[in-house]
């Protein structure tokens, strides 16, 4: 198998919750590395106000889950950039 580097998830939101992401090259022994950004209404990212954190990442087969979390009062558009590695 082998890496494929993804971005995968553009959303709204705010506050803790998990999101559940449906992938075809994940495997539950797939490593997945992720990185979040608040983006623009352009779709461009950019360093804001709001702290934004990946907490937990968890690898299933056809799908993983990412715990975020975004401390602002209002939603915010961000984006979850992925790697998945198979090797």
């Amino acid at each position: 198998m082998s890496t494929v580097i993804r971005r995968v998830f553009n959303g709204n939101g705010r506050g803790s919750f998990v999101q559940p992401i449906n992938s075809p090259v994940a495997f539950k022994g797939s490593t997945i590395v992720a990185s979040i950004t608040e983006v623009d209404a352009n779709g461009d990212s950019f360093v804001g106000s709001a702290r934004m954190t990946v907490h937990n990442v968890a690898p299933r087969d056809g799908q993983y889950v990412i715990w975020v979390n975004i401390e602002w009062p209002d939603p915010l558009a961000y984006r979850l950039n992925v790697l998945v590695s198979n090797d």
